[in-house]
Order: structure tokens, then C-alpha cells, then sequence
């Protein structure tokens, strides 16, 4: 959440929105969430990682935005062949390592994703726009 109001993106603690069930995207909602995947570690799980800034030990594994944060987490973790997923169970280097997941409602989600990105990159993932929402339109 420091890193988005560092850097201008207003942070939201809630959601909500409209239903207009005559439109092809009937779901107006108010903003999207970003979601990041990183690991506690005192050495970097990869030489080019580098931590977060204010947490020397957190790692970025993995970050991404989506209308509904947790349950593309849980696809990372269920390792579904379909959802594009980083497949967490496979990767060696976390293996017995803490994993910690956040995942935060904020304007222009899909900006911020990509600040994350730039400013620390993570372990597994690229900043491609996926298959986007088909009955959601984010109004922020």
C-alpha cells in the first residue's frame, strides 16, 4: 500500500458499483485490485531479485491484477492448467520458504501493475494483459 501512495495511486478500502443487466458489461465496478506473491528470505530465491523497499527480507514472486484478487491467487496455488497461472508449487526455490500474498482495490489498477513490474520485477509472470474482464468494466 506504500508503494501506491508513493506513487499516486489512490488506494480504496472498498468496492462497489452498478448492475445494468441490459449491457453486454452489466458489472460497473468501482476499481480493480492488484495482487502481489512474494517470498520472506534472507538472500534473494534469484540473484537479479531485489526486496521491497522498507521489507530487506521480501522477495517479489509474483504480482497481478484481476476484479477478484483471491481467486487468482488460489489458482497460483491449485496450479490449473488453463488461467495462465505461476505455477507456485513447482518452483524449487520456495520450497520450504514463507510465502505472503496482498492484494489491494486501487485506481488504475492495470498502471500500477505494471509500476510493480518495472520497479520489482518479479520471479515468475510478465506484464501481458491477459484475457480481461467480459461482463466487468472497472470505472477507475
Amino acid at each position: 500500500m506504500k508503494e501506491a501512495k508513493e506513487n499516486d495511486f489512490n488506494v480504496f478500502d472498498s468496492v462497489f458499483g452498478d448492475l445494468s443487466l441490459d449491457e453486454d458489461k452489466p458489472i460497473k465496478q468501482s476499481c480493480g485490485a492488484v495482487y502481489g506473491i512474494v517470498v520472506e528470505s534472507d538472500k534473494p530465491p534469484q540473484a537479479s531479485l531485489k526486496p521491497l523497499k522498507h521489507y530487506p527480507k521480501l522477495f517479489p514472486i509474483y504480482w497481478g491484477k484481476d476484479i477478484a484478487p483471491v481467486s487468482r491467487i488460489k489458482a497460483h496455488v491449485q496450479n490449473h492448467k488453463s488461467t495462465g497461472n505461476a505455477n507456485l508449487r513447482n518452483i524449487t526455490e520456495l520450497k520450504g520458504k514463507r510465502l505472503i500474498f496482498g492484494a489491494i482495490f486501487v485506481e488504475r489498477y492495470k498502471a500500477f501493475e505494471k509500476h510493480l513490474h518495472i520497479t520489482y520485477p518479479p520471479l515468475k509472470g510478465s506484464m501481458k494483459n491477459g484475457g480481461g474482464q467480459k461482463i466487468v468494466k472497472i470505472t477507475n
